[in-house]
């Protein structure tokens, strides 16, 4: 009940017209789509500069899928998505791991970083979407290299 009681409220003290006579936002769109097989991440495709994200998603999941990996096994598609923007122009940085689980297995993880701020933010973003990917994966501990630094 709280929550509708707020929720009205905010109606009421933003209003509407606000919404309505906003000017558009300019909208851009970029892609990082991984390619992933029993915890590795094979390989990536990042594209850039498209109206949307997920014009960028598409054109990427083509680019991985010319090299195969829409059909790695029988009927088996590996192809993930795993970092989306709508910036119109950012900084972007994508990151690649080798390191050992804590059972002592090999992998390889990447992370990818957009910031309209610079590339710095875009680093840190980049180690944040490796971590949410690879749990057991710790940046001081196992590191890192950049493997791709560009700017759309």
């Amino acid at each position: 009940m709280r929550f509708h009681v707020l929720f009205v409220m905010m109606l009421v003290l933003c209003g509407t017209q606000q919404a309505v006579s906003a000017p558009a936002r300019q909208m851009g769109g970029a892609a990082c789509v991984m390619a992933k097989w029993q915890g590795n991440t094979l390989d990536y495709a990042l594209v850039t500069g498209k109206s949307h994200p997920v014009e960028a998603q598409e054109e990427a999941e083509q680019l991985l899928a010319r090299k195969g990996y829409d059909r790695y096994g029988p009927n088996v598609d590996i192809r993930h998505p795993q970092a989306l923007t709508n910036l119109p122009h950012a900084y972007v940085i994508v990151l690649k791991s080798d390191y050992k689980t804590s059972r002592g297995r090999d992998r390889s993880s990447y992370g990818c970083g957009f910031s309209a701020q610079g590339y710095e933010d875009a680093l840190w973003e980049a180690i944040r979407d490796l971590q949410s990917h690879a749990w057991g994966w710790k940046p001081d501990r196992d590191g890192y290299r950049v493997i791709e630094k560009t700017r759309y």
